[in-house]
């Protein structure tokens, strides 16, 4: 009895847990299904071999949502004309994505990055083969928008070539490059070239470029010769003392040409003074001139009479005494 009774606790138990967790399966898938989630999609004109349901959506490298569903454009909206020209590719965006234009309104802040350059374009993953969408800004010759007729059911973010394709394009380019010169008659054009080449060998022979080459070489030559002495000439012991003489006389010059507005004053200064001292003491300069020529008219007059009579100059009895009282 003990037995049957355990086994049927067991049974309890493992129902419970079952219940239990197919419970919390169903509140946390309804959770997850309830979660407002914010579509993209976008619009590829080339191959997008390698892109899966599930790739990831990147923007700068950092994971940022997934693909939803890969089908053709004309799948969806039915336009006519090149039904299966574009590829489309809707996207979901994870909920706490960290994008700055994910706050507030979205149409107009994609609408702003777009014009900034935000595309989309495929990004190979490796070796494997396998590949993901990145959102990331390019220049606008890089990411011109694809033409479409019909309006987009979720929000539309443009898309750009892959390297790939760009490289595709670059070699689609180039070899409709050299079938255009091929058409034009390239090979005639080489030949006529060497021809010319060859043509204007000759003319050069012609011209004697070697006896001209020689006369350039010695004015080569002579011009050296000449940037040499001129080199030596400045480079001179001498020169350079000269140079120096002449820039301390040029300064010399320049202090004497600063004082010389002062010296100038003080002359003036001076001539205004012997002026007026000359004009203040006319008189007493008078007087000393008429007793300076009395003074030599007597010295004249010893002079002479030294000479005709020297004894009486050494020899001669002194002038007679003045009594002054005789005189009274």
């Amino acid at each position: 009895m003990s037995v049957h009774t355990n086994y049927f606790k067991l049974g309890l138990f493992i129902i419970g847990a079952v219940v239990l967790m197919l419970a919390a399966l169903v509140f946390f898938g309804l959770g997850s299904l309830t979660k407002h989630r914010i579509m993209l999609e976008t619009y590829f004109d080339e191959s997008v071999q390698g892109v899966d349901v599930g790739s990831p959506l990147k923007f700068k490298g950092v994971k940022i949502g997934s693909v939803e569903r890969i089908r053709f454009a004309n799948d969806k909206y039915r336009m006519k004309g090149t039904p299966y020209r574009y590829v489309l590719v809707e996207m979901a965006l994870d909920p706490n994505t960290p994008l700055p234009f994910h706050r507030g309104e979205m149409q107009e802040a994609l609408e702003r990055e777009i014009e900034k350059g935000l595309r989309i374009r495929i990004t190979p993953q490796g070796l494997t083969g396998t590949a993901y969408l990145e959102m990331d800004y390019v220049t606008p010759k890089a990411g011109a928008l694809l033409p479409f007729s019909w309006t987009p059911e979720y929000l539309y973010v443009p898309s750009a070539p892959s390297t790939i394709a760009r490289l595709e394009e670059t070699f689609e380019t180039f070899s409709k490059i050299l079938s255009k010169l091929e058409e034009a008659g390239l090979d005639k054009a080489v030949k006529n070239l060497d021809a010319l080449l060859i043509l204007s060998r000759q003319a050069v022979e012609d011209a004697n470029i070697g006896k001209l080459s020689d006369n350039l070489n010695g004015l080569i030559s002579d011009l050296r010769k000449t940037n040499d002495n001129l080199k030596a000439f400045t480079g001179s012991k001498d020169t350079r003392l000269a140079l120096q003489n002449l820039a301390a006389s040029l300064g010399s010059l320049k202090v004497s040409a600063n004082n010389l507005p002062q010296t100038i004053a003080d002359l003036r200064r001076f001539l205004r003074e012997a002026n007026s001292l000359v004009s203040t003491q006319h008189d007493d300069v008078q007087n000393i001139l008429q007793q300076g020529k009395q003074l030599l008219e007597n010295l004249n007059d010893l002079t002479g009479d030294a000479k005709h009579n020297p004894s009486r100059l050494f020899f001669g009895a002194p002038p007679a005494k003045v009594n002054p009282e005789k005189n009274r």
